[in-house]
């Protein structure tokens, strides 16, 4: 929002706000956006969907990063500038995709995305979200990417059922977490959860920091496997490894253990940064103000009507 724009007063004839960003609680939270009546005839827009490929794209080169240990490896021989044993790494130590269950927390724009490329690459797919059932996409949708029509999941869980969350995460190899901050979403993944996934899982978050508990996680990804424990064994909070680009706070203050954890891929926050991010948020908008003229609703709309208005 402008700085100096504070109430809605000062915009009397603003009938589209269109966002350039996924998530839209900077705007939500502003007082303007609170002064705003509740009859008022306006729109108010994300621009959900326009840096899906990037994204998706991100959960999966770090993903393969960590399972082939190539973040170990790129440090290891650069900074030692030594020839890295195959003893070192474990030996025949590299996990297949197709043998891996993904599982997707929210699944929006960048979840179907994540999904159809784990998919293409033969992993099988779980999505976790409110209700538990397929639903079609919607919202600005890239052609070619996502999953239309929901049915790439080979299952559903709900987080409206804690059995069927906690479910979720002992099933999956990999969890991907795409939620946005909100008053719904902050801590959603805690310790119950993260003592609930895989002690070799790995733990993908491309949503928002703030919808983890991180002292939590940064206890289990420095966990060791016990005496006689299985690398996989539920119930231990400890997993392999996690991507974050998304940390609370942001920017991250040094000195971090996140800074240093071998098992850790750490980006700051930049998975979405497509050459074509403007081009695409111009095409939202001019698609938007289009639909206005016609008088239907917004794509990506969270105040006012929608595309199904």
């Amino acid at each position: 929002m402008p700085p100096r724009v504070k109430d809605w007063q000062q915009t009397p004839r603003l009938k589209l706000f269109q966002g350039c960003s996924a998530g839209y609680t900077h705007i939500t939270d502003s007082d303007y956006y609170k002064s705003i009546p509740k009859d008022a005839d306006v729109i108010f827009a994300s621009a959900s969907g326009i840096h899906v490929s990037t994204i998706g794209e991100h959960v999966l080169g770090t993903v393969l990063m960590l399972t082939h240990k190539l973040n170990y490896l790129n440090y290891t021989m650069h900074a030692e500038q030594r020839w890295v044993p195959h003893k070192e790494l474990g030996g025949q130590f590299i996990r297949d995709l197709p043998t891996m269950s993904v599982g997707i927390i929210g699944y929006g724009h960048i979840g179907r995305e994540t999904a159809r490329l784990f998919h293409s690459c033969g992993s099988k797919i779980y999505a976790l979200t409110r209700n538990g059932q397929p639903t079609p996409e919607s919202g600005y949708i890239i052609h070619g990417t996502g999953d239309p029509s929901g049915g790439l999941p080979e299952q559903y869980f709900a987080t409206s059922s804690r059995s069927s969350t906690l479910s979720f995460f002992s099933a999956c190899d990999v969890v991907v977490n795409t939620l946005p901050d909100s008053e719904h979403t902050r801590g959603f993944i805690g310790e119950e959860e993260l003592e609930a996934m895989k002690g070799d899982a790995i733990y993908v978050n491309i949503g928002r920091g703030t919808t983890t508990n991180q002292e939590a996680l940064v206890k289990a990804l420095q966990a060791k496997p016990k005496d006689g424990e299985e690398e996989g064994a539920t119930g231990t909070l400890r997993i392999g490894g996690a991507s974050l680009d998304v940390t609370t706070p942001e920017p991250l203050p040094s000195p971090h253990p996140l800074y240093t954890l071998p098992n850790v891929v750490l980006t700051p926050h930049m998975s979405g940064l497509s050459r074509l991010y403007g081009t695409r948020c111009g095409d939202l908008l001019e698609k938007n103000v289009q639909r206005l003229r016609q008088g239907k609703g917004a794509l990506n709309a969270f105040r006012g009507r929608g595309e199904d208005d």
